[in-house]
């Protein structure tokens, strides 16, 4: 399977959903993937923290290919490094919806056969923001197993387009990006 590949090759940290989902032959995941790795730092092959991560992904796979990919990204010109890595695994059906923090307005790109979707956010979750745009509130979903939960917002997220968004290319995300930063806050 797609995402064992994945969790073989390391690209998966902090997870804590990898099932299959009740009634079809995907598989979800919800965790954290890692976009850019870390720097190897010695022969052993041990490597520094990631470099960059999709934070709080959620993805849906069958055996060959990711049909739902969301999560969030500090910097929107980690999207071409985020497509890089896990691009080629999808494919025309795929739905991508990306958080960025760093955009002021929602934009659509394509890649291969599939769509894109980078939708500003500024303070918030990804899970909870993708429960809004699916209409789903949480009582919607209770009774279904923690895969199946991720498949029902996936399902009422098809054919999902941000509203008044704008058309890219992959060369110019970075003319989206805003300069934002998150704020860090300590201990107070």
């Amino acid at each position: 399977m797609l995402l064992k590949k994945y969790a073989d090759a390391g690209y998966q940290i902090n997870a804590n959903l990898n099932e299959t989902c009740s009634g079809a032959p995907l598989k979800a995941y919800r965790g954290e993937m890692i976009v850019i790795e870390g720097e190897v730092i010695d022969a052993a092959t041990q490597r520094k923290a990631p470099a960059k991560i999709l934070q709080q992904a959620v993805l849906l796979a069958d055996d060959t290919q990711i049909k739902f990919l969301a999560g969030m990204l500090d910097d929107v010109n980690d999207v071409p490094a985020l497509l890089g890595r896990y691009g080629d695994d999808m494919g025309c059906d795929t739905l991508c919806v990306i958080f960025a923090l760093n955009i002021d307005k929602a934009a659509s790109l394509s890649h291969g056969n599939s769509k894109v979707h980078l939708v500003p956010m500024d303070d918030g979750l990804p899970w909870p923001e993708l429960m809004q745009l699916a209409g789903l509130e949480k009582g919607d979903i209770k009774s279904l197993s923690p895969a199946d939960k991720v498949q029902a917002v996936f399902k009422e997220l098809t054919g999902f387009r941000p509203r008044n968004s704008s058309n890219v290319e992959l060369a110019g995300i970075a003319a989206l990006n805003n300069g934002k930063r998150r704020e860090i806050r300590g201990a107070v």
